[in-house]
């Protein structure tokens, strides 16, 4: 028997002499504890007992013949039977000894750790195989000729590339990039090997000869090598984040341009409220205690104030278009009986029926309720009536009926005998300021009431529609939900009364503090109590207010300002505060109440309700 060299018997491997009849000459302590047994026991055994059934029919069809043949052999997978099952080992091999006498001695290493790298490997391999991105590696040599050493299968789903011309190919996927993009992508590249720097790209390109153009973007890290620049990188289909990216713009894009539009109209409302505050407050005052003026001047000076509402009501309606496009309209769905506020509003127009000779006909069940907004639901039927009167011809007639359609909805039809619209006035009828030909009649109207009652309708969940024939009428169909419970009442707001200390339980005049940066509008204010004997207008100065009138646009600040610096003022932590502004937008209202003021008088002022409820706050209430 063959004896091992001390220098074999200590290495960290097996080493197995083997003689060419398959009988083992010799093997090292490693080995003898890789298989569990003595080595000098294992001497003279056959060597297929240590080799398990695979490892035998490899041992005996393909290394010993190529020994025989060769001399040698390098790394050949063996199985052997360990003391701990089978254990794969990478065998290399030559042929020793006489040719006599010839033997065969292997070197045996453990493919644990082989094994368990090339799992991991082949685990990242079909990974990034089934990834919808294109792993990449690519390399660029100092000759300008670039080729790719590794590409994952995404390269066959993004371009329809083949793994050969992967290898054979600089970019085998430049030629399915839009033309236009192409040499942006290759400056890009040239640029990153320059400076190192990520070679970044996004362009447009596709598979298919005639399909349709994706957008892909390329992202990879450079390292410089002799002779030649790597890169490692990803290059993934991005159109549909891009979409999300494009929609995600135009939706803030949008937003921007709507809150821009909301600051635009709430600025030029308040810039026109404060010069109709006057006009209007002034005109009222002048007709109620103008004595001395005549019939003419009397007429005249309704007419302004008559002008001064008209416009009031202009403004009123683009903000009212402003809140129902942004969704920020305030609305109170309430069960309403629905025949009373139909008749509310054939009453309001009943005067300019009457001058046309327009009989208005109305035909609805006392019980019917449906749900809606009151004061909305009763604007929008005063833009349908008010239009069918004003359309309609000299001793016409407008018919109102309520009908059902599935139960759930009920439908109000307006039919009026007017002069009716052709197909292309009625695809005109709902855009703003749009009045399909009626600018050119002596009919008054600035081409919104429409447009609003139709934003109305859909938020309280209706629907507004149109039909016409020319030359023979109108007729508009508003569609409310019917509603169930016990209905609100829809009877018209009255200017609210409370009872009030009169002047002669008080030793003095109630005092009221107004703070007002605009000249006129403070003259107007002054004007108008001075017809209150029970209240007085006092400077900041003088002795402490019962009320708190602030204007909330002011020079050096602003209302909710002005009354968190008079809160701290001895005295004044109790005392009413009312918000006067010519703005009009929801959110200041809402705003300036949260900050505590006790109400939000909006520009211009009603006076006739002025007293009533100047009296309602002094005297305890809210107003």
């Amino acid at each position: 028997m063959r004896e091992l060299v001390p220098e074999l018997d200590g290495l960290p491997v097996g080493v197995l002499h083997v003689d060419l009849t398959g009988h083992i000459q010799a093997l090292n302590a490693c080995l003898a504890d890789w298989l569990g047994m003595d080595a000098t026991q294992a001497r003279g055994q056959a060597v297929d007992q240590v080799l398990s059934p695979a490892g035998r029919v490899m041992y005996h069809t393909h290394l010993v013949p190529t020994v025989r043949q060769r001399g040698r052999l390098q790394e050949l997978t063996l199985e052997i039977q360990g003391r701990q099952g089978s254990l794969h080992v990478l065998a290399s091999a030559a042929l020793r000894g006489e040719a006599q006498a010839p033997w065969v001695q292997l070197v045996l290493s453990p493919m644990r750790e082989r094994l368990r790298v090339e799992a991991a490997l082949l685990r990242v391999q079909r990974a990034a195989d089934s990834a919808p991105q294109a792993l990449f590696e690519y390399a660029l040599e100092a000759d300008g000729r670039g080729h790719l050493p590794y590409a994952s299968a995404g390269l066959l789903s993004l371009y329809g590339v083949t793994p050969l011309l992967v290898h054979s190919r600089d970019m085998p996927w430049l030629d399915h990039i839009h033309p236009d993009d192409r040499q942006g992508v290759l400056n890009a590249r040239d640029a990153s090997a320059q400076a190192l720097d990520q070679w970044r790209a996004e362009f447009r390109a596709r598979a298919e000869p005639e399909g349709p153009w994706r957008v892909h973007a390329l992202r990879a890290q450079p390292q410089r090598e002799p002779e030649r620049v790597v890169w490692y990188g990803m290059v993934e289909d991005v159109t549909q984040q891009r979409e999300v990216e494009k929609a995600a713009a135009a939706r803030e894009a949008a937003e921007r341009a709507t809150r821009a539009k909301t600051e635009f109209l709430a600025r030029v409302s308040h810039e026109l409220r404060t010069p109709l505050n006057a006009i209007i407050g002034f005109a009222h005052l002048l007709s109620e205690q103008g004595s001395t003026l005549d019939a003419e001047q009397h007429r005249r000076l309704g007419i302004i104030e008559s002008s001064g509402y008209q416009l009031l009501s202009l403004i009123d309606e683009v903000l009212d278009i402003s809140r129902i496009e942004t969704g920020r309209l305030q609305l109170s769905a309430l069960p309403l009986l629905l025949r009373p506020l139909l008749e509310q509003v054939v009453a309001l127009l009943e005067p300019l029926s009457r001058v046309r000779s327009i009989d208005i006909a109305l035909d609805c069940a006392e019980s019917l309720v449906v749900e809606g907004d009151a004061g909305r639901l009763r604007q929008v039927l005063i833009n349908l009536l008010s239009n069918a009167v004003k359309y309609n011809r000299m001793a016409g007639r407008i018919d109102i009926s309520v009908r059902s359609d599935d139960g759930a909805n009920v439908i109000v039809d307006v039919r009026d005998t007017g002069v009716g619209m052709s197909a292309e006035q009625l695809d005109q009828l709902f855009q703003p300021f749009n009045r399909v030909g009626a600018e050119q009649t002596r009919v008054e109207g600035a081409g919104l009431g429409l447009v609003i009652a139709r934003g109305l309708a859909e938020a309280m969940g209706g629907a507004l529609d149109v039909s016409s024939t020319l030359g023979q009428g109108t007729c508009f169909n508003l569609r409310l939900h019917r509603a169930e419970g016990a209905p609100a009442s829809v009877v018209a707001s009255q200017v609210p009364t409370t009872e009030a200390a009169s002047p002669s339980s008080r030793d003095r005049p109630w005092q009221v503090l107004y703070v007002e940066d605009n000249t006129v509008n403070a003259l107007l204010m002054e004007a108008a109590l001075a017809a209150m004997p029970s209240i007085a207008l006092r400077s900041a100065t003088q002795e402490r207010p019962d009320l708190l009138l602030l204007d909330m646009q002011l020079p050096d600040t602003d209302g909710i300002g002005l009354l968190d610096r008079l809160r701290h003022e001895a005295g004044l932590q109790q005392v009413p505060a009312v918000a006067v502004s010519a703005d009009a937008m929801p959110d200041a209202v809402d705003r300036a109440l949260a900050q505590g003021f006790t109400a939000y008088w909006t520009k211009p002022l009603q006076l006739t309700s002025l007293p009533h409820r100047l009296e309602a706050l002094l005297g305890g209430g809210a107003a």
